[in-house]
C-alpha cells in the first residue's frame, strides 16, 4: 500500500456529538478523508449507491433506515465499522462483515484499533491484487468461477459499484469495482484510458482529437465501439501508442 494512498471516509451518524467526535478522531488519520455524512439512514443509501467510499463509520440506530436495513439493500457492502450504544445488533453487524463496532462511548485509543484493522486489511488487498494470473481474469460471480482470457477482454466499464467487462462475444458483470480490477489485469495488456472505462490496448483503432482537449478512441471490434478519453489519461495512452 503506497503511503501516499486516502482513503475516503462516509460518516452515517443522526446524532451531532457524535458525528463531531468521528470527525476530530479521523483528523488524527491524515490517510483518511471525509468525504460524505449522512444524517439518517435515507441518505446514507442514496450517497452509498452514487458514490464508492473506502471506509463507512455506520449508525446502528438511523431515522427512516437503520444501518442494517441500509445494508439489506445494497447489493455490494463496503468496509463498515459499526457505531452505536446498543450491542444487541453486534451478531448481526458482523453477519454483513463489519470490520469492528464501536460502542459508545468510544476513546480515540479504541478508536485508532479500528482504523488499524481497516489499514491492514488494505494492505493485504494490495498484496494479493498484486498477484496477475498468467491465464486470463478470474473472478467468483453467482457460485460460478470464471476466467477470462485476456486477449478476450476487449474494454471494461464502471457500473455504480460493479464493472462490466466487455469480451468478444459476453458481458459479465462482477461485483468488484473497476480500480480493484485494474490491479489483477496486465498493464503492459490493458490501459485505464477514463474514470469509467479500461481498456485492452491491442483493440485500439484509432484515436481522434477533438476541440477541447478531448480524445475518442475507436475500437477495432466486433460493434465498432468507441469510448471517451480522459484528459488526465490522455498523454499516457498517446504514450503508449506512440503518438505524436
Amino acid at each position: 500500500m503506497d503511503r501516499d494512498t486516502i482513503f475516503s471516509v462516509l460518516i452515517a451518524e443522526d446524532e451531532m456529538p457524535a458525528r463531531e467526535l468521528i470527525v476530530d478522531f479521523l483528523l488524527t488519520h491524515p490517510e483518511l478523508k471525509l468525504s460524505g455524512i449522512a444524517k439518517n439512514g435515507k441518505d446514507a443509501l442514496d450517497l452509498l449507491t452514487r458514490h464508492e467510499y473506502d471506509l463507512v463509520f455506520m449508525d446502528i440506530h438511523l431515522p427512516h433506515f437503520s444501518g442494517i436495513e441500509v445494508l439489506e439493500q445494497m447489493k455490494k457492502v463496503p468496509h463498515i465499522i459499526f457505531t452505536t450504544a446498543d450491542d444487541t445488533y453486534a451478531l448481526k453487524a458482523f453477519e454483513f462483515g463489519a470490520l469492528d463496532y464501536l460502542l459508545k462511548p468510544f476513546t480515540l485509543e479504541r478508536f485508532n484499533q479500528s482504523i488499524e484493522k481497516f489499514l491492514n486489511l488494505q494492505r493485504s488487498e494490495v498484496q494479493s491484487s498484486g498477484t496477475i494470473s498468467e491465464t486470463g481474469f478470474s473472478f467468483k460471480e453467482h457460485g460460478k468461477h470464471y476466467i477470462l482470457p485476456y486477449q478476450d477482454i476487449i474494454y471494461l466499464t464502471s457500473h455504480g459499484q460493479n464493472t462490466i467487462i466487455h469480451t468478444r462475444d459476453h458481458e459479465y458483470e462482477s461485483h468488484m469495482l473497476l480500480k480493484k480490477i485494474e490491479k489483477k489485469l496486465p498493464n503492459n495488456i490493458f490501459l485505464r484510458i477514463h474514470k469509467q472505462y479500461m481498456v485492452n490496448i491491442r483493440y485500439i483503432a484509432a484515436v481522434e482529437y477533438y476541440i477541447g482537449g478531448q480524445y475518442i478512441a475507436f475500437l477495432n471490434d466486433e460493434d465498432e465501439n468507441s469510448l471517451p478519453v480522459g484528459k488526465k489519461y490522455a498523454p499516457l495512452l498517446k504514450d503508449r501508442l506512440r503518438l505524436d
